[in-house]
């Protein structure tokens, strides 16, 4: 492996967090090998530039406009654990809090009950969440 892609590699890191799996389709996409691909991975880890953890809290912090069942499933599919899913979602502002303030914005905007569930809905609110706070 020559310096060139492991310095491409550090460079897109500190462009954009991201998990180890997305890392890793970054190496795969400059066709590093499997072996130097675990090694740059690890050594980005050691250095704090991979943190699937850290990586889950900022990616909650940033979507609180979304509800958990969707950040989950987002989280999950960039590769992310559950435990660390369930540690980031346990650290943010409560979904129904979340929910309640999303619907008392909309609700001053003039937007309708049914539509407000809907799009509460399609944001990944659980149910429970939607009807306790559109009551």
């Amino acid at each position: 492996m020559n310096t060139d892609t492991r310095e491409k590699f550090f460079n897109a890191l500190l462009r954009r967090p991201s998990t180890a799996k997305q890392a890793r389709g970054i190496l795969e996409r400059q066709r590093v090998s499997d072996e130097d691909a675990e090694r740059l991975i690890r050594e980005a880890e050691d250095l704090g530039l991979i943190d699937d953890e850290a990586f889950a809290k900022l990616f909650v912090d940033g979507h609180l406009s979304w509800g958990n069942l969707k950040i989950a499933h987002e989280l999950s599919v960039r590769g992310v654990s559950r435990e660390a899913i369930s540690t980031a979602l346990d650290e943010a502002q409560d979904e129904a809090e979340r929910a309640s303030e999303l619907v008392g914005s909309w609700r001053k905007g003039g937007i309708e009950d049914r539509k407000i569930i809907s799009r509460l809905m399609s944001r990944g609110f659980t149910n429970k969440s939607v009807f306790s706070a559109a009551k």
